[in-house]
This record gives structure tokens, sequence and C-alpha cells, in this order.
């Protein structure tokens, strides 16, 4: 019997770092807000917390240990999601912790759990030109099998050979209804421009502080671009709705244009 999803577990778990994952993350957190869709989250990210410096009120630090603290860990912190009235809960890992999330996940049986109480994960996976890096998507993939829902970020600033494209991964994944879409390419000079914002500022700046007009945190030009990133997240954070909240939750979206061309930077 099928199980009414009442919440949504957000997920990105692999192995290999510098794939855009908390970057990801923190677009998606601004589509949630926006929408006025309710959510907290876990950083797993112990070496640097940046998702919770950015999302303090929201967003708890956990540290993981070795194989028996990071269960006791997990499992805490799942307990609490189950309990939060919270629609959606976002969790940023750090590089190399999948292998004890798998673990956690399994030795305690918490996907089967969570779905008994209508808590479904999405998990979000990002494709590179590393081999050990596929194959460890692919282990993901076998290990959740079409209990969990997936979504394929390609990060085009990272990635210049797409292993994924037309492999047998790709193919496997669709059939189980995996979605994709695709992060905006950002100068590097407007992301130095917010690592200079934060150190003035003394903490981390969500990406909605940065992009918001008038906060003087970029200057205009900079704040544009962060802007029009946004735009192409949110657009694509539409169509894929359905595995990024419950039903309940489903934004009412109404028909937009194609967003405009990405600003031009002068010379």
């Amino acid at each position: 019997m099928n199980t009414t999803i009442t919440k949504r577990i957000h997920l990105n778990p692999q192995s290999k770092g510098s794939l855009g994952k908390s970057f990801e993350s923190e677009f998606r957190t601004a589509w949630l807000d926006y929408h006025g869709i309710t959510w907290n989250g876990s950083d797993l990210d112990d070496r640097h917390h940046s998702f919770a410096d950015r999302h303090p009120d929201q967003v708890q630090s956990y540290t993981l240990g070795n194989d028996d603290d990071s269960k006791s860990t997990l499992l805490g912190l799942f307990r609490s999601v189950a309990r939060s009235d919270a629609p959606v809960h976002v969790i940023d890992c750090r590089a190399q912790a999948d292998g004890l999330i798998v673990q956690a996940l399994d030795s305690l049986q918490l996907l089967e759990s969570l779905a008994s109480q209508g808590i479904r994960f999405t998990l979000f996976l990002f494709p590179s030109e590393d081999t050990e890096s596929m194959n460890n998507l692919l282990e993901l993939f076998y290990f959740a099998g079409d209990r969990v829902d997936y979504v394929i970020v390609h990060n085009p600033a990272k990635v210049r050979t797409n292993l994924f494209r037309k492999s047998n991964i790709e193919a496997e994944l669709k059939k189980f209804g995996a979605k994709e879409i695709t992060l905006p390419v950002v100068t590097t000079i407007t992301l130095l421009a917010i690592k200079r914002a934060e150190a003035k500022a003394g903490r981390k700046l969500s990406f909605a502080e940065v992009a918001t007009p008038g906060t003087a945190h970029l200057e205009l030009m900079l704040a544009g671009e962060m802007q029009w990133a946004m735009q192409q997240m949110f657009r694509q954070y539409d169509t894929i709705a359905d595995l990024l909240v419950p039903s309940e939750q489903m934004p009412a979206v109404e028909p937009q244009p194609e967003p405009a061309a990405k600003p031009a930077r002068s010379k």
C-alpha cells in the first residue's frame, strides 16, 4: 500500500567534493523561501559548516565521527526530522561522508522506517568526469533503488567531459523517474565578490541576501548576475517541484516567459 508523502528529505551524499553541492543547495533553499515553504536543515560538513552559517535559524550542525558515532548521530538527526512539522528537510553533506550515511541508512533501515511515516528521500546526484566518482554515483543508485527519488544536477562550470550522458546509469535513473537540472555558470568575479562581502559582514551570506537589490553586499551588476542565476534555477525547480515537496505543498506556478539572457558585463 502506498503511503501519502507528507515530508521530503533532500540529501546530496556523494563522495567527491567540489561538484557544486552546497552551491546548488543555496538556490534550492532560496526557492523554498520564495514559495513560502517551511523547511529546516542539517549541515553534515563538519569541516566548514557553511550551510549552517548561512541559515543559523533553520540549520543544525552535526559532526560525523567513526562508524558507531555516525550511526548514533544520524539516528538522532532523522528522529528529529520525523518529529518536526516542517514539510521539507535539507541535508548538506561533506565529501567522503557517503559511506557513513549509507551504512547508517542500511543498518538502521531508515528508508523503510521513514517511508512508513510518509517521509521520502530525494537524492541529488552530481555527474562528473571522474570515473571513481561516477562509480560512487552508481553505488548510491544500487543501494537506494526505487525507495527514493532522484534529481540529477549538471554543473557545466565543474564538469566538461560528461560521462553521464548516454550512459547506462542515465538510462536506469530515468526509468526510476529521475529528473535533471543544470546549474548556471556564475562568473568568478561575482563569486569572489560574495566572499569579500562575507568577510566584511563577518558571516556567511545566503544567495537570496546577496541577490536582493539595495542590500549593498554586491555592486549592482554583480547582484544582477545572482538574480539572473536564481531566475534560471527557480524555473527549473518549478518543473520538478513534485520531487522537492509533498503534494500538499506544491506551489502554484504561473507560466513564465523564457528567462532573459545573462546580463552583459561591461569591459
